[in-house]
């Protein structure tokens, strides 16, 4: 009776999460790196975090963390350490504090250059068409974008590699986009299973094993024209929400595993210290 909940969720596992073993690392990673950009996502509001800031004029990505430096700096570096020389920001609220925090990117011996939203918020799916029409994001080349505020913090440039390699793999079985997940995420809650009004299991903060996007898609040049026709600057729209089902149902979107444990996203100031504290270890 105990496993009942257990067993369910790892029979939904079986039926909805499966991966192929990795391939090993692609022959066109390394001309890879040279030629993609990697794209931030840095013109939400924030609205969530603004408490924990205490200063509204900064934006989230810019938060100082106790390490001194911040999330968006942390992402440039991961990707610096990697080879890859060309950055944007798409940028709106408090496009300032992240501009002045990062400049041109030679700190890094990158470039970097920003896209400011177009008089209003448009939405990732309108900010990247913006980018892309303005040739800020080089249409003919791939790309890939990034959440700062989904901060991986283990074995970050294995979990890259990786990630590199298989979107190749993906785009040579006809991919357009691959999505990073992880295999399943901690249900916030206190579990149960309840049948006919009686509570039969319960499970404190049960592992829910439905693969969950964690904010990073490399996406092949080839992806462009979708953007161009399914954006617009009229209304606020994601891509997730709008462009991956499109890609799903045409066969071209692929996914790639990374830990659970990898993954932290930052959006609350559970979210923060969870992130601190894995910083703090790694320190230690």
């Amino acid at each position: 009776m105990k496993r009942r909940m257990h067993d369910h969720l790892h029979n939904l596992e079986k039926e909805i999460c499966s991966f192929r073993t990795s391939e090993g690392e692609h022959p066109r990673a390394e001309s890879y790196i040279r030629d993609a950009t990697v794209v931030f996502m840095a013109g939400g509001e924030s609205s969530r975090f603004q408490t924990l800031n205490g200063n509204t004029q900064v934006h989230k990505a810019s938060y100082i963390l106790p390490t001194g430096d911040t999330m968006i700096e942390r992402a440039i570096s991961l990707f610096a350490e990697l080879g890859f020389k060309r950055f944007v920001a798409l940028v709106y609220h408090n496009a300032d504090s992240i501009i002045k925090r990062l400049g041109d990117g030679s700190s890094w011996g990158v470039s970097i250059a920003y896209s400011h939203d177009p008089e209003k918020p448009v939405g990732k799916g309108g900010a990247v068409r913006h980018a892309l029409e303005q040739n800020i994001i080089p249409p003919d080349k791939p790309f890939i974008v990034y959440n700062p505020d989904d901060q991986i913090v283990e074995d970050a440039h294995a979990i890259l590699n990786r990630s590199i390699s298989r979107h190749l793999f993906h785009t040579d079985a006809g991919g357009l986009a691959t999505v990073i997940v992880v295999k399943g995420t901690p249900y916030t809650f206190t579990g149960m299973a309840v049948k006919d009004d009686k509570v039969i299991d319960i499970s404190m903060y049960p592992f829910i094993p439905v693969p969950a996007h964690i904010g990073l898609t490399f996406f092949s040049h080839e992806v462009v024209p979708y953007f161009l026709r399914l954006f617009s600057y009229e209304q606020r729209t994601d891509f997730e929400n709008v462009l991956f089902p499109i890609l799903q149902k045409e066969g071209t979107l692929y996914a790639c595993d990374i830990p659970p444990s990898a993954w932290i996203p930052v959006n609350d100031q559970k979210g923060l210290k969870k992130l601190i504290a894995a910083l703090q270890k790694q320190a230690s």
